[in-house]
């Protein structure tokens, strides 16, 4: 069935004009790769896409010209420690200096940001097949590719779908053989719900935040018969597993656990193989880097700052743009035989939560996700002292007036409950943890 499916998709995507079935085929390809070719490949790529970048995007070039002290020259090798940082606040500079798409056919894609900070940006739509095939390529390995039923323990989208665009999203869903499951509000109504569908789909695997899984192997636990149905596989994303959650999931939930590393800029960085001994990331569409403070390479096993660059891109400069997050490249190759660099670890993904009116916990994911859709928000945090009550600090660089504060207290009473005090306030800064990253919620 899968390769049906697969073909299916290939010639729609052929046939939009998107060059689905060749990038899906060089995708493939790269698994046959021996690690130096692969290296190679990723080396070339990552010089032409901090070209294009020098060339399209003159705020990135003058970004460049003062680290560096000038444009590197044209054939000279560019080193990647030697490239300024691109941030998050670099990007939204940016973003907000374009007068339009760079790229023809390129459209506006949103993160709300993990670490309190809304990104705006522009894709191609190549990239966007890019990483769909990265991705796919990925939940292949945990036998949750698009043709195998799987289960999503998922988000609905913040705001409804049209009606035209709600439906070819459920007929996508259809052929990939996937289903979702709202997972944003996941008190214990909706844990059993979540229960029941999984024993009537019978998914081959799950798939979904890991935090909603790890509460939901909790609640299986503890309600013997609730969940009659054990998935072969589970996939998590979106934060980390802390030590003895992996054995939870797997005495309840399913066989095997793997754990995904991605995010909203680039989808899937990387994913654990069967041998479970990190996250192989997908370096031909993205160059990684693990960096110290003055942005020079770490060596393997020690932790340092993840920097990504975006391959295949054209249409945003995400060159040595750091993530927010930590991390550690392996001591030694995975035995696998993927010639895919190994990223040992990854800290810093623990996903906050919010109490909802009626008492139930919930995951901080819907968070990000909604304050994407509030361009006057620049930055964001929120404060819960207890159940009832939430304070929203934002960064704003104008009154966003009245209008447009109660549309975001609606949009927020909409999730935690209408019962749920929310209280907007603009600040002038966000609390920081040690770390230096803004928490999404202060308890």
């Amino acid at each position: 069935m899968t390769p049906i499916i697969r073909q299916l998709s290939n010639f729609y995507g052929d046939l939009r004009g998107y060059g689905r079935g060749r990038i899906r085929s060089e995708v493939a390809r790269s698994c046959l790769m021996s690690a130096d070719e692969l290296k190679l490949l990723t080396e070339e790529l990552f010089q032409h896409r901090v070209r294009s970048a020098l060339d399209r995007f003159p705020a990135y070039a003058d970004r460049v010209r003062k680290h560096f002290g000038e444009i590197p020259e044209a054939g000279r090798r560019i080193v990647p420690a030697a490239l300024p940082v691109w941030t998050r606040q670099d990007q939204c500079a940016l973003f907000l200096s374009l007068p339009g798409a760079p790229v023809p056919g390129s459209f506006v894609h949103a993160t709300g940001g993990s670490t309190g900070e809304p990104t705006r940006f522009y894709a191609t739509r190549e990239s966007y097949e890019w990483r769909s095939a990265v991705a796919d390529r990925g939940y292949s390995w945990a036998g949750a590719e698009e043709g195998r039923t799987s289960y999503y323990v998922w988000g609905s989208p913040i705001k409804p779908l049209p009606a035209l665009r709600r439906l070819k999203v459920d007929l996508e869903h259809m052929i990939q053989r996937r289903r979702y499951f709202d997972s944003f509000l996941f008190n214990e109504a909706r844990k059993r719900s979540c229960c029941h569908e999984i024993n009537r789909f019978k998914p081959g695997a799950l798939v979904g935040y890991a935090g909603n899984l790890v509460d939901l192997a909790f609640y299986v636990r503890a309600r013997a018969g609730v969940l009659r149905w054990k998935a072969h596989s589970l996939v998590t994303g979106a934060e980390g597993l802390q030590p003895g959650q992996r054995e939870l999931l797997e005495e309840t939930l399913a066989d095997e656990v793997f754990m995904s590393y991605g995010s909203r800029e680039f989808m899937l960085i990387g994913m654990e193989c069967s041998h479970h001994k990190g996250y192989h990331v997908s370096s031909d569409n993205l160059f990684v880097e693990v960096v110290d403070e003055a942005g020079q390479p770490m060596a393997p096993g020690q932790t340092g700052r993840i920097l990504v660059t975006d391959l295949r891109n054209e249409a945003n400069p995400f060159v040595r743009y750091e993530i927010g997050d930590l991390g550690a490249w392996a001591t030694e190759p995975c035995s696998c035989g993927l010639p895919f660099p190994l990223l040992a670890r990854v800290e810093g993904r623990i996903q906050e939560y919010l109490v909802a009116a009626d008492g139930a916990r919930m995951t901080a994911l819907f968070i990000p996700h909604l304050m994407k859709e509030f361009v006057w928000i620049r930055g964001y945090q929120l404060e819960q002292e207890r159940v009832g009550m939430v304070r929203v600090n934002v960064l704003s660089d104008e009154d966003p007036g009245v209008s447009a504060v109660n549309d975001l207290v609606a949009a927020l009473q909409a999730k935690l409950g209408m019962k749920t005090r929310v209280d907007v306030v603009r600040v002038s800064a966000l609390q920081k943890s040690a770390s230096g990253k803004v928490p999404i919620v202060l308890r």
